[in-house]
Formats: C-alpha cells, structure tokens, sequence
C-alpha cells in the first residue's frame, strides 16, 4: 500500500508540524505567562498604592480627629472655668451686696442713735436751761423783793 520512504517522510514532516506548532504554543504560553506576571505586578502596585494612600488618610483622619478632640477639650475647659468664674463673681457680688446692706443698716441705725441723743441732749438742755431762767427768774425776784425791802422807794 504505502511506500516506506512516503511513510516515513509523511511521518517526519507531520512531526516537524506538530513540534514547530509546539514551539509556537510554547510561546504563546510563555508571552501569555509574561502578560499574566506584568498585570499581576501592576495589579500588586495599584494595591500597594490604594493601601498606601487609605493608610495616609486615615492617619490624616486620626490626626484631625485627635487635634478636634484637643481643641473641644480646651473649648469645653475655657468654658467651664469661665462658667466658675461667673459663679465666684457672683458670689463676690452678693458678699458686697450683703456688706452694703449691712453697712447701710449700721448706718441709718446709728443716724437714728445720733437723732435720738441729739434729741435727748436738747431737751436736757432746754430743762436745765429753762429751770436756770425759772431759778434766775425767782432769784431776781426774790432778789428785787429784798431790794425793795431796803431801798426805800
């Protein structure tokens, strides 16, 4: 049926097919092996640099965080000694308040003292006066009665 020199040809240039198509697979399967790493690397570094970048804001959001966290603390501390303060002014305002009154009190009581004794001194005064006119008035009388007595008039 066949030749052997058609056989062995056939056979040798289908091997020569089948290794020069393996070859080509072979390279196909290394070009595609070398897209697949070159994405997987460009892959990895998109990663690398999404995680870089969310790491950077959240420390940026930790920091802001942390500095309005500070700044509502000293806030909320200004207002509160504010606040003591307010409480101590007036607390300063009602032990004046109390003194003033207390000071007026004093005063009008010892206006009131001066009033009565001024009162009590001039009707002392005016006793002691009126009687000295009375006892200056007798002893005039008395006085010109004894005159009369010896002046013959």
């Amino acid at each position: 049926m066949f030749s052997g020199g058609g056989l062995g040809g056939a056979l040798k240039g289908l091997g020569s097919k089948a290794e020069q198509l393996l070859e080509k697979k072979k390279t196909d399967v290394e070009q595609l092996a070398e897209q697949k790493k070159q994405a997987a690397s460009s892959l990895l570094e998109e990663q690398a640099k999404k995680t870089g970048d969310l790491l950077w804001q959240t420390k940026s959001d930790v920091e802001k965080a942390a500095l309005d966290t500070a700044t509502d603390s000293k806030k909320a501390a200004i207002d509160s000694f504010d606040a003591e303060v307010g409480k101590a002014e007036q607390a300063v305002d009602g032990a004046i308040n109390q003194a003033s009154v207390a000071v007026d009190q004093k005063m009008k009581e010892a206006d009131q003292f001066i009033d009565q004794k001024r009162d009590q001194v001039h009707t002392a005064v005016k006793t002691a006066s009126d009687k000295a006119h009375e006892t200056t008035d007798t002893a005039s009388g008395s006085l010109l009665g004894k005159a009369k007595g010896l002046l013959p008039f």
